[in-house]
């Protein structure tokens, strides 16, 4: 049996240890958060490393992403260093295969809703490049039906993007300052996952589709006015998507299966392909889109309301 963990700076609270079958082969996936601490994470790196098949890189990125450009995040680096026999994966594979044409996806699923309401709003367009692009054609690049939100709540300086363009344009600059910074500045880690705390809530109230990773979509959302509204995201549990039916929320869209109430985190999906594979490494773009083909494995809609 394949044995995957998933390291995350993440809640302990929503551990799990659970075996899944995947293309015919059984898998073992643990999730083991440790609260935000950047100590104990690398201490299970180093304990994990070389006694099972892949890491699943959860809570964290590796990299920030514009087009075809990578810039390593300083504070993940530094904790695999040691790292030396066993792959690890941030689910960035995945983001930019199985994500690229999620919106085109929910074009084909849902017409009646696209027919209806177009208004987009991509949490980082960064940290899921693929997403933002396919969400950009989905608008068919109309500036007014889009709002970009890494430097509202990226950086938190509340200035609303309405083109990709711009977005690439910014990170050219930007980016390489920003994987510098301590990695809690730009994205809820710990106890804060689980924090809500609406910020800049007239960006969600205009759109109807919201996309981007749960944390920053559950942390920063207002308590009112989602009714109706779209989500496409990832990693989020059964609590997760009662809180968002009780707010009104009409569909969640997950860009990986949901099994046993709980949808894989991208980083899980792309650690358990690689464990399939044997090849010890970070797959090709091709190669996952092969994997992703041969498992038959796309997007899941769930109607919540």
């Amino acid at each position: 049996m394949k044995k995957v963990v998933s390291v995350s700076l993440g809640s302990k609270t929503r551990d799990y240890k659970r075996e899944y079958e995947l293309g015919g082969e059984k898998i073992q996936v643990q999730r083991i958060g440790t609260d935000g601490s950047l100590k104990k994470y690398k201490e299970l790196l180093e304990k994990y490393d070389g006694k099972i098949d892949a890491f699943g890189i959860g809570g964290f990125d590796a990299y920030l992403c514009r087009k075809n450009k990578k810039y390593k995040i300083r504070d993940f680096w530094k904790l695999v260093k040691n790292v030396k026999k066993t792959p690890f994966l941030d689910g960035g594979g995945i983001k930019s295969t199985l994500e690229s044409e999620i919106f085109q996806f929910v074009e084909k699923k849902l017409p009646e809703e696209v027919d209806e309401d177009r208004f987009t709003l991509v949490m980082s367009a960064v940290d899921r490049w693929g997403q933002a692009e396919s969400a950009w054609k989905f608008v068919n690049k109309n500036k007014k039906l889009i709002t970009f939100g890494d430097l509202i709540w990226g950086l938190k300086l509340g200035i609303p993007l309405h083109s990709l363009k711009t977005v690439n344009a910014l990170a050219i600059f930007l980016t390489p300052i920003v994987v510098r910074l301590p990695f809690s500045m730009l994205y809820p880690t710990g106890d804060k996952q689980t924090e809500f705390k609406p910020y800049k809530i007239k960006y969600f109230k205009k759109a109807k589709f919201i996309a981007g990773d749960f944390h920053f979509i559950n942390r920063n959302m207002p308590k009112e006015g989602m009714e109706g509204k779209i989500i496409i995201t990832n990693t989020t549990t059964e609590e997760n998507v009662e809180r968002l039916k009780e707010l009104g929320v009409k569909y969640i869209i997950t860009s990986t299966p949901r099994i046993e109430g709980r949808s894989f985190g991208t980083n899980v999906l792309e650690a358990c392909i690689v464990a399939i594979s044997e090849k010890n490494r970070e797959l090709t773009m091709e190669e996952y889109r092969e994997y992703l083909k041969k498992f038959n494995i796309e997007p899941v809609i769930e109607k919540l309301n």
